[in-house]
């Protein structure tokens, strides 16, 4: 099964410098979510940062 971007829970980019980066959005079992920022260090994805987020929207 394909993901669209519709579907998707986070985006992975590729900066000019530097290695791969990863934002996903975890859903809470209090209706809100959990930013998980993490960057790619060759062999696995290292999580840099948390942090829960009450409010999305789509721009």
């Amino acid at each position: 099964m394909t993901q669209s971007i519709a579907d998707a829970k986070g985006f992975v980019w590729e900066p000019v410098r530097g290695p791969k980066r990863k934002i996903e959005f975890e859903p809470r079992s209090d209706g809100s979510f959990e930013r998980v920022e993490s960057v790619w260090n060759g062999c696995k994805w290292r999580v840099t940062g948390r942090e829960v987020v009450t409010t999305m929207r789509r721009i």
